[in-house]
């Protein structure tokens, strides 16, 4: 390991940012569910290398961190990390880790790693995978699943396959569809709070 417009599915529920809240302020605006303080917002402003989607899509990821819950012999001890794996290709750049950084949630630092192999990948609690990665996603998902993993994509294909989380980009604005079954399925404990806020955003 190295540190560092679709059709909904029927199990699924998207969110939408508010119309009108800049990019800028996305997840600071958006709810106080998603309210993580004046450095997320530096850090959406640093590395100006990468795009602002994906910086809008790294603080995703350390927000879900926040309201999903894992079986508890997926972490070896109560301090142990919650792991954030990129499969392969980064598109973040040093985004993320800028956001984690001397973060915890629940105690537990977070680490981002970039993963190769299925084995590294089935380690993480969180798996990113670019659109590019759908036929290695497919071919390990059940593995994933079993792993108890949040799986988080951004492709048409990919919540069809199983995966639980899939960003979706409109025009200037970021969603996310949840696939419940997907998630029940793999283990996971999505909060409550995150169904309501993705059911109050939806069209």
């Amino acid at each position: 390991m190295h540190k560092l417009n679709r059709p909904r599915l029927r199990n699924q529920t998207s969110l939408r940012p508010p119309d009108g809240v800049p990019w800028r302020g996305l997840l600071l605006a958006a709810s106080a569910l998603f309210l993580a303080g004046p450095r997320l917002g530096a850090a959406l402003d640093s590395g100006a290398a990468v795009p602002r989607e994906y910086q809008i899509k790294a603080a995703f990821l350390y927000n879900f961190t926040k309201f999903v819950e894992w079986p508890a012999g997926r972490f070896a001890s109560p301090d142990s990390p919650i792991v954030i794996g990129i499969l392969l290709d980064n598109p973040f750049g040093d985004a993320l880790e800028a956001i984690v950084k001397n973060r915890k949630v629940n105690n537990r630092p977070i680490d981002v790693r970039i993963v190769t192999t299925a084995a590294e990948a089935a380690a993480a609690h969180i798996l990113f995978a670019g659109a590019g990665q759908d036929a290695r996603m497919a071919a390990m998902i059940d593995t994933l699943r079993k792993g108890s993993v949040l799986t988080v994509g951004e492709s048409p294909a990919f919540a069809a396959y199983g995966g639980v989380i899939d960003f979706v980009v409109e025009g200037d604005k970021v969603r996310f569809a949840i696939n419940r079954e997907s998630g029940q399925r793999a283990g996971l404990k999505i909060s409550a709070q995150l169904l309501k806020l993705a059911a109050a955003a939806s069209p």
